[in-house]
């Protein structure tokens, strides 16, 4: 069934177009006439509009604005100008708008019936090639059918260190998730960060695309090794690369890095978002979550590059050190844990540790006084920051771990301490970078500000802030932003007497319209009216 929009605010042009050709016989259905552009609004959010025929000169709002936000909302709409003038800017802007034609009033029937039948021809081609493709179906049936899988939840157990990766525990967990690998096989991890959407979804199709993009990760990262995907529950997708007897490690080769040019550019494409991936080395999966937590720095320090590749180097991502001792002292290793300097410490037990493997003489009875140390440095800290050992994943097991080699100490103590300081600190600095952003939205509602602004004030990433600002708020950050302008706009029109038109260029609005509708939206009703129902309140 095909309908068709007229939008004119003089009646007998609406009615000379709509009287003008048997629109049935051309395959229109339906026709709907509007004589403003908010009444046109009405008509395309409640249908949908196949053919939209609209004047550029109105008295309430230019037919141009109104096709401005039909593209927008109303994607599949074909539109059609009619106007008395043949100035050269309104052909511009009506080409620049993606209109399918331009037409001269007074139009005759005959020119008109034609150019209707080629925008319904050129509907129904783009209708069967989308038909043809059924991508969006295919993805949209993947996710339907989707269980939990094994794999998949190895992974994530992995990550957030809920496996004991030493001893036999990592072995009995990558047999019960039926992975056939051995615990020392070398891993690569490929961190997919998806940093904007293009188009606006809703929720539903969100997840469907966001489903779609780890799958086609899959086959494209994929395609010549075996591996995994995995959406870790924050919204993180890695892209764990199984290596094979041809891999080594070592720096990021030309061939992954034009793998990644070339997955941003599919991601663009068909799933209408803007991805980085930053890679990391081949790892044994007793090192991966160590990997991981440094392309997640990567990724949260990333503040000016938009969808590149990053190569994973050590040196310049890990937080740097003092120079190694192999003296115990008890008191530095508190420091670095009531400071929250995880970084630092981490980087002391991996240098020391690889210094005293390389000295070569290391007693038995010092390891035991190493692992007892830190684990009195452990209850140390959580006594001091009153935190229950119930609150880090697995403790028991960690702190009951027998540890025999200075390589399980030191894979013990580094992911022992990460554990222990993600329970301590992770919710403070979540909430501080959260509150920050809040607070800046707050201060400069007045301002056309957008959602780099924020990212750019916290010093993040501003995907990395909005997946964290969504976790810990339950809303989007654009959606508190718009709701936090709205806000400040009812205060005006109840303590100013300011015009509205003043009001929504004062909080950074500066279409009418737009705040208008985004007012009434928020409110249930338009700001004339609210400023009228309650200044008239007894």
């Amino acid at each position: 069934m095909r309908e068709m929009l007229i939008v004119d605010d003089e009646k007998f042009a609406v009615e000379g177009i709509r009287n003008s050709n048997d629109w049935g016989r051309l395959g229109i259905d339906r026709v709907h006439v509007a004589y403003s552009a908010d009444d046109a609004r009405d008509i395309l959010s409640e249908r949908r509009i196949d053919v939209l025929i609209c004047d550029i000169e109105m008295h309430d709002e230019d037919g141009l604005s109104l096709v401005r936000w039909v593209k927008q909302h109303s994607k599949s709409t074909e539109a059609l100008f009619l106007t008395c003038h043949s100035e050269f800017e309104f052909a511009k802007e009506a080409i620049h708008l993606g209109s399918f034609d331009y037409l001269l009033k007074p139009v005759d029937g005959p020119e008109l019936a034609e150019v209707i039948t080629r925008m319904l021809k050129s509907i129904e081609e783009k209708e069967e090639q989308i038909r043809n493709t059924g991508m969006y179906r295919k993805y949209h049936a993947l996710w339907n059918k989707q269980q939990p899988l094994l794999a998949e939840r190895f992974w994530k157990d992995l990550l957030s260190r809920r496996i004991l990766s030493f001893g036999d525990f990592l072995e009995r967990a990558l047999q019960d998730a039926q992975i056939e690998l051995p615990s020392e096989h070398p891993v690569l991890p490929i961190l997919i960060s998806i940093e904007e959407w293009t188009k606006p979804l809703q929720e539903r199709d969100h997840d469907i695309m966001e489903y779609a993009v780890k799958k086609a990760a899959e086959e494209i990262w994929l395609m010549e090794h075996a591996g995994h995907a995995v959406m870790e529950k924050n919204g993180e997708l890695f892209v764990m690369v199984y290596a094979s007897a041809l891999d080594r490690p070592g720096a990021m080769s030309e061939t992954w890095k034009q793998t990644g040019d070339r997955f941003i550019e599919f991601c663009e494409m068909y799933f209408y978002c803007r991805v980085s991936c930053y890679i990391g080395g081949f790892t044994p999966l007793q090192e991966l979550p160590r990997m991981c937590d440094g392309l997640k720095r990567l990724e949260r320090n990333n503040l000016t590059r938009s969808q590149s590749v990053f190569a994973y180097d050590e040196e310049e991502t890990a937080v740097q050190s003092h120079a190694p001792t192999v003296n115990l002292d008890l008191s530095e290793w508190s420091k670095y844990m009531i400071n929250g300097n995880r970084e630092k410490f981490i980087e002391w037990i991996r240098q020391h540790a690889d210094q005293w493997a390389a000295d070569g003489d290391l007693h038995p009875k010092q390891l035991e006084t190493y692992y007892h140390g830190l684990l009195q440095v452990i209850y140390h800290f959580l006594i001091v920051k009153g935190i229950s050992v119930e609150r880090v994943p697995n403790f028991a097991l960690w702190s009951t771990a027998q540890i025999r080699t200075l390589p399980q100490w030191k894979n013990w103590a580094v992911n022992f301490v990460s554990a222990v300081m993600d329970a301590a600190y992770a919710e403070k600095e979540t909430d501080g970078f959260v509150q920050k952003a809040i607070h800046f939205m707050k201060q400069h509602v007045e301002e056309d500000i957008s959602r780099e602004d924020v990212a750019a004030h916290v010093n993040l990433n501003p995907a990395y802030l909005s997946r964290l600002f969504k976790k810990e708020t339950g809303t989007s950050l654009i959606d508190f932003l718009i709701e936090t302008k709205m806000e400040r706009g009812k205060q005006l029109l109840d303590m100013t007497d300011m015009t509205v038109s003043a009001i929504a260029m004062q909080v950074g609005y500066y279409n009418f319209s737009h705040f208008t509708k985004m007012f009434k939206k928020h409110f249930g009703v338009n700001p004339q009216d609210y400023r009228q129902r309650t200044r008239t309140k007894p």
